[in-house]
């Protein structure tokens, strides 16, 4: 490592530091005060608090765009104050060289996104949902409608990912009526297998509504590990949970588009912490080399919530025109590409 990349890895990352520690302080604070605020009796304070610590993963997951941006911008806005950014544009270093040992500076941080949207976030928001659902008695229970085989099943679960009960509503081939509706509380996946144990079953004839209680054992192309991901929110599923769970829907016939989104969102993050990165280190060049920190790091934040306000409003019309998932994504990270250049004018 040469003394110009060395000295950049020391301004980013001390900043990147002091920001990350305001931000787990405040998020957890936050999140304390929203989890100290719900009306139970078992919910005591070492739950609470270990809830809030347990989720803060995910929260700060969701707050490493605006993290990096602050980083990038204090720790250049650092080096251009003491004339160091001077000195290394002097000594030969172009902007483009510049920004290239930036990304190069957070290449640890974009490699470690993808692997804790993978592997630690899905876990620890997994942990804590099942710990405030084992405290508190009447937590929201998460529910899904799916289709397969032409019977249309309802799954119950709990925030672990297990099934708490099974419904099923048969219909005739005509699909305007109900043959045979199926309800169990006791739940076993096999090999391509399910087994309804005590099963409540209702018969509609032409005549009568005929019920009994029986052990049903039926195919199924569902698995244990796939229901846990229908069941539970698409924030807490893995990368390739996601992906997995938006193949399914969409061989289903089904509305996938929330796992299809959430999976590029998470997929393409480093190219958007990179695009952030590349607005935050503009305001250290230019016309706004003079500015103050407190000015620089204002302006690096409001860019940072216009790229988020645009990333915002793609969802919704690139849903509502009929395109590619991705598309949200990728359509808001010409805002910074584009304002770019006019900054460093």
């Amino acid at each position: 490592m040469n003394r110009s990349t060395w000295l950049i890895t020391h301004a980013i990352w001390s900043a990147f530091l002091i920001v990350f520690s305001v931000f787990f302080g405040l998020e957890l604070v936050f999140r304390v005060l929203d989890e100290a605020k719900l009306p139970y009796l078992y919910y005591m304070a070492e739950d609470i608090i270990l809830v809030s610590i347990s989720g803060m993963p995910r929260r700060l997951y969701l707050d490493l765009p605006l993290i990096v941006l602050i980083s990038v911008a204090v720790g250049l806005g650092g080096l251009a104050q003491t004339s160091e950014l001077t000195i290394l544009r002097a000594a030969g270093l172009s902007i483009r060289q510049i920004f290239f040992k930036i990304c190069l500076v957070l290449s640890p941080v974009l490699v470690l996104s993808l692997g804790i949207a993978e592997y630690g976030m899905p876990e620890s928001e997994r942990y804590s949902q099942a710990l405030k659902d084992d405290k508190v008695s009447d937590g929201v229970v998460d529910s899904i409608w799916t289709r397969e085989s032409g019977n249309y099943i309802q799954l119950e679960g709990r925030p672990d990912g297990s099934v708490r009960r099974w419904k099923q509503v048969e219909m005739r081939e005509s699909k305007d009526e109900i043959v045979r509706l199926i309800s169990s509380d006791a739940i076993f996946f096999g090999d391509q297998v399910v087994q309804l144990f005590n099963a409540r079953t209702l018969d509609f004839g032409s005549n009568a509504i005929i019920e009994r209680v029986e052990t049903i054992s039926q195919d199924t192309s569902l698995s244990a590990h796939q229901v846990r991901w229908l069941i539970q929110n698409p924030e807490a599923l893995s990368l390739t949970e996601l992906w997995d769970a938006s193949a399914y829907l969409t061989s289903e016939g089904l509305n996938a588009r929330a796992h299809s989104q959430l999976f590029w969102q998470r997929l393409l993050l480093p190219f958007t912490l990179i695009a952030l990165a590349l607005l935050a280190s503009a305001t250290a060049f230019g016309s706004m080399r003079s500015l103050g920190m407190s000015t620089r790091v204002f302006l690096a934040v409001s860019m940072g919530l216009v790229f988020k306000y645009a990333m915002d409003m793609a969802s919704p019309a690139v849903f509502l025109a009929g395109g590619h998932p991705s598309l949200a994504i990728v359509l808001p990270l010409l805002i910074p590409l584009l304002l770019t250049p006019r900054l460093l004018r």
